[in-house]
């Protein structure tokens, strides 16, 4: 891969460079890059840190790599500077996830749009093990679901599921329709990479959707429970805030309303994700403490 890079960038001089997750750029590969950009950053939106990695051979060029970053940009998780530092990271920033400007955003749809899109609780994302056994009980508990996401079928649960399964994969501006056409938007949590927020819990509300995400540390630190989002505890205590947001149209909307707001107020965007990112390496240029 070094050497393909090389040729790659030339005799091309840059401020600095950003390596993006970073699983398959090694040390060589680094020393390359830091031929023509002086200041070297990672940014990985995953979690790599995890001791033991349930992923430890993706992340083994990751961690021999690790050392040689000026900088290295992680979500903010439990524990995660400590992770970090044992890995051999230096230079630490963590941040919130977030969501695009531009793509996650409130629409205004056709009616053919509002015919494909619309539902009352919409799931967005790929199946993992106990998310089956989730929606099924919220299935049993009426709520009226629309899934949306890839290797369901692998669910133990696919059976019941299946008739609420309304499409594989999304992405870009089809992953916003279906968000934008529901009358809430669930957010679930990846336990194995530790997760106590996760996209969705920037996306749903900037697309101007009312979320219901787990009660977590982050999300009482990115909204206020009951009036910017709605959290709950299991699949029982989803099932019964999706019942009464789904039975009180002027609360849902209100609460979507401020969870959007609520969205600036917490800088949960990419812009300013990169201009916190710009803002650090100046620091760095500036002889700022390594």
């Amino acid at each position: 891969m070094a050497n393909g890079l090389g040729r790659r960038i030339g005799g091309q001089r840059f401020d600095f460079a950003l390596v993006d997750c970073g699983d398959v750029v090694g040390p060589a590969a680094l020393n390359i890059i830091r031929k023509a950009a002086p200041i070297v950053v990672n940014y990985n939106a995953d979690n790599p840190y995890l001791e033991p990695s349930p992923e430890r051979l993706r992340w083994s060029i990751f961690h021999r790599a690790l050392t040689h970053y000026d900088l290295v940009v992680a979500v903010r998780r439990n524990g995660i500077e400590e992770m970090m530092a044992r890995r051999g990271a230096s230079r630490i920033d963590t941040i919130w996830q977030s969501a695009d400007e531009v793509v996650h955003r409130p629409l205004s749809p056709t009616l053919e749009e509002k015919s494909r899109w619309s539902s009352d609780v919409v799931f967005v994302g790929t199946w993992m093990p106990g998310r089956g056994a989730f929606m099924a009980r919220l299935i049993e508990k009426g709520v009226p679901l629309a899934i949306h996401g890839c290797r369901w079928q692998r669910a133990p649960e696919y059976r019941l599921l299946r008739p609420f399964i309304r499409s594989d994969h999304l992405e870009g501006a089809d992953y916003t329709r279906a968000i934008a056409g529901a009358k809430i938007g669930l957010v679930l949590l990846n336990g194995q990479n530790a997760d106590l927020h996760t996209t969705r819990s920037a996306e749903i509300p900037a697309i101007g959707t009312a979320m219901c995400a787990p009660r977590t540390l982050h999300h009482q630190q990115l909204y206020k429970g009951g009036e910017e989002a709605v959290f709950f505890d299991g699949a029982e205590g989803c099932a019964e805030a999706c019942r009464r947001l789904l039975a009180d149209d002027g609360r849902r909307q209100t609460i979507a309303d401020a969870g959007h707001r609520r969205t600036f107020a917490n800088g949960t965007y990419n812009e300013v994700l990169a201009r916190r990112i710009v803002d650090r390496v100046a620091d760095i240029k500036h002889g700022g403490v390594r």
